[in-house]
Order: structure tokens, then sequence, then C-alpha cells
């Protein structure tokens, strides 16, 4: 059965009317550069420049370079799977009508620069904030795990290194998870913050009593030692 083609009244919005058109307008603009520039090196070239050091101007240099050099229905073609850092947009490009080549090329632009664009977003938008974090469980000779070594990497690159034994992560986890569960919001129907604030809130607690009854029972040992004055 023959599919039936979409009228210009009865054609959907993918985003909003204006952004529709704007997207149209740069695919087609980028398909002619494809024509002189197969590999869209200007393009790229100018992605890699400004991306070469992040901080929190990157985003808006970048943008602005893209539509300095060629224009702003370009920039925001580019720029709108490109700082978001996903590929799914692109599929919503392909319902506005942007040419298969050029979506190909954005795919391309999104695989080799959209994790260092998403960056630069970070940075801008969160300049204090998290945007890496990497675990390494550390063992003794006899293979029985000691620690975890913690590395945290913020939005400028600043990282800190913590070494500490599983128990102090323990307490670090149920100390988030509170604060996780006290910005909820009321209405919210998912407890799985909560109910995991509860699983971790009982390993902690046990924890605790085992540490004290070492403590004592240390203490104790320590006394029965001690050699009568």
């Amino acid at each position: 059965m023959a599919m039936k083609k979409k009228t210009g009244d009865d054609k959907k919005t993918v985003f909003t009317p204006e952004l529709d058109k704007t997207i149209k307008r740069g695919g087609a603009a980028i398909a002619k550069i494809l024509k002189n520039d197969p590999e869209g090196k200007s393009v790229r070239d100018l992605i890699e420049y400004h991306l070469q050091e992040i901080d929190d101007g990157t985003r808006d240099d970048l943008a602005m370079a893209l539509a300095l050099a060629f224009d702003e229905a370009i920039e925001q073609t580019i720029a709108f799977p490109l700082f978001t850092n996903d590929p799914l947009v692109l599929a919503e490009y392909e319902q506005v009508g942007v040419p298969e080549r050029v979506l190909m090329f954005l795919r391309y632009l999104v695989s080799l620069y959209g994790a260092r664009a998403e960056d630069a977003v970070i940075c801008l938008e969160h300049p204090d904030g998290l945007k890496q974090t990497h675990f390494t469980t550390n063992y003794d000779e006899t293979g029985t795990p000691r620690s975890i070594t913690m590395k945290l990497t913020r939005a400028d690159n600043d990282s800190i290194i913590i070494t500490d034994e599983p128990d102090s992560y323990l307490f670090l986890v149920y100390q988030l998870l509170e604060r996780l569960a006290g910005i909820e919001l009321p209405d919210a129907p998912d407890r799985s913050i909560k109910d995991a604030l509860e699983s971790i809130g009982d390993k902690v607690e046990g924890r605790i009593r085992d540490g004290a009854r070492d403590s004592i029972t240390g203490s104790i040992k320590d006394i029965i030692r001690e050699p009568k004055s």
C-alpha cells in the first residue's frame, strides 16, 4: 500500500515552527558547503579550534564563531545536537527534512566533538559542577578488598583523589541519599531514593554497632593484658 505523502497543510511540527524552518534552512546551507568541501573540513577545523581548551566561555565563543563564519541557521543546526551530545536529536532532524548527507555529517560531528562540546555546556552552566567520577577498589596481597580510591573531576578539570576504607564510603553514600531524599518533590511517586536510604541506613547502623562492640571488646582486652602494679 502506497504511503500518503504529507502536504504543506498537514505537515507535523517537530520542534517549533520557527526552529523547524531554521533547521531546514541550515541543513540546505550545510549541503551546499559539503558540495565544495565533501569532508566538511572548514566546519570541523573551526569546531576543533574552539574546543582545544574548555572554559566557561567556550560554548558561546563556538556558537558565535559558527554564526560569523557561516550563518545563524547553520550555527543553530550544528549547535543543537552538538552541545546536547544527543544523536537522538538527529532522528528528529530527519522528520524536519534535513538531507541524509547532512545528517551523516552531523552524526560524525557529534561522534567526534559531542563529548567535549557537552563539557563546554557543563562548564558554562555549572562551573563548579562534577564532570566525571572514577572509582578503583584496592586489594591486599591476599586479594581481599581493603580500600577504595575515588577521583572526582570538576567541570574546570580540577580534580581530587581520596582513598579510604569501604565503611567511610558507606557513610558518604548514606549522607548523599539523605540530602537527595530531602529535596525530592513531595508529590513524586518514586520512592527509590527513600527505599535505598532506609536499606543503607540499616547497614550503617549495623556497622556503628559492630564498631562500638569491637571498640569495647578491644578496650576490655587491653585492660586484661595490663600488668598489675
